[in-house]
């Protein structure tokens, strides 16, 4: 296992161009191959989820007059920002603009008539798509213990055809994703079923530097809680607090030569600048005291197998493009072709038992048993 830290280093002295600038391209050419590798090779799937948003009657703070085309609500607008179907007390149905925290809604068409405070809210249709989506691979509604799975829309014109008169049902029929929202058609109609988005994930840039100021105080068997001693992991480190960061790929590991167990352990998130929480237990007991010293490092989300990869394909651009070098290409690139070779049967099941998923299942011929009574 390597972290981003040696990986950038190894490439670096294998250059022999030890300067800063060449130590950033380096780093830059890495985090390319990586983002390349992991969208081709590996599925890179993780769940998201929130809950639909029903109908609802929502109220003006005054009667609102024939050719409006705004009004101030009663109560601020709680909800993400966007355009939603309702319809006045006149029968006029049409998408209303709201601004989550603000109380002033708009719309297109005036009014043809003086409404009523009381507006029917027909459902929440467009629901923000978390920022790490790099491609939804499909969405589920859950209602009660029923799980559906509506059909993509995938053209702006045939979703205006069907989304032409506003309908709202708990069973989603079609999806629609645009401008950074996901769409349901009918409109749900209950507020509270899961909405699951199964996605492929954004890669995020390895920026991380590995990290070692201080020692650890406790990091116990059994106990995701790790904390440190003179550690300055927010303060000084840049390490985000209370935030959920396993997609950054951040571990930290107890160095073997002062008592740890040497294991990299996923961190979820920091508390302070002495206190982070591990994404799952430590397993070995460590014999932690006062002098043991620890790495944090940022790991590739590609299998630790073909970390050297990124070392070999950042070299094969550098004497490819920067410094024109045919034989350290040509070295470089047998040593990236060889692993590629390898990666491309590994990546190629679920699991190390599983069937490889990119040969076709043999065809049996039917007719080569007998059926029925002997």
């Amino acid at each position: 296992m390597k972290t981003f830290t040696q990986i950038v280093s190894l490439a670096t002295s294998l250059t022999g161009n030890l300067s800063t600038t060449n130590t950033t391209l380096m780093g830059q050419l890495a985090n390319d191959r990586h983002r390349y590798l992991l969208q081709k090779y590996f599925d890179n799937e993780r769940t998201a989820t929130t809950s639909t948003i029903g109908g609802a009657t929502i109220t003006t703070t005054a009667i609102i007059a024939i050719s409006a085309v705004s009004a101030t609500l009663s109560v601020a607008w709680a909800y993400p920002s966007g355009a939603e179907f309702c319809t006045f007390s006149n029968g006029q149905t049409m998408q209303v603009n709201f601004v989550n925290g603000s109380t002033a809604i708009t719309w297109q068409t005036p009014l043809k008539s003086a409404c009523t405070a009381s507006i029917a809210f027909l459902g929440f249709q467009a629901y923000p798509i978390p920022a790490n989506i790099s491609k939804i691979k499909d969405n589920t509604i859950t209602v009660g213990q029923q799980k559906f799975t509506p059909t993509e829309i995938k053209t702006r014109i045939e979703w205006d055809r069907i989304n032409y008169l506003p309908y709202n049902s708990d069973i989603p029929n079609y999806f629609f994703i645009y401008n950074g929202y996901l769409n349901l058609f009918p409109i749900p109609s209950t507020t509270g079923n899961i909405l699951t988005f199964n996605y492929k994930t954004k890669v995020p840039d390895m920026t991380f530097a590995d990290y070692s100021t201080g020692t650890l105080a406790t990091m116990t068997i059994g106990s995701t809680a790790v904390t440190g001693t003179a550690t300055t992991w927010n303060s000084v480190g840049g390490y985000p607090l209370n935030t959920d960061i396993t997609f950054l790929n951040l571990f930290i590991r107890a160095n073997p030569a002062t008592g740890g167990d040497g294991i990299w352990y996923q961190i979820q998130s920091f508390q302070s600048d002495t206190a982070l929480t591990l994404l799952n237990p430590v397993i070995n007991a460590p014999n932690v005291t006062a002098t043991t010293t620890y790495t944090i490092g940022q790991i590739p989300l590609l299998s630790e197998d073909f970390h050297d990869m990124l070392v070999y394909g950042a070299l094969m651009i550098y004497y490819s493009s920067i410094v024109k070098d045919k034989e350290q290409y040509q070295q470089f690139e047998r040593e990236y072709n060889t692993r590629l070779e390898l990666l491309s049967e590994y990546a190629g099941t679920k699991t190390a038992l599983s069937v490889d998923l990119g040969e076709d299942p043999p065809q049996v011929n039917p007719n080569l048993f007998i059926f029925g009574n002997q």
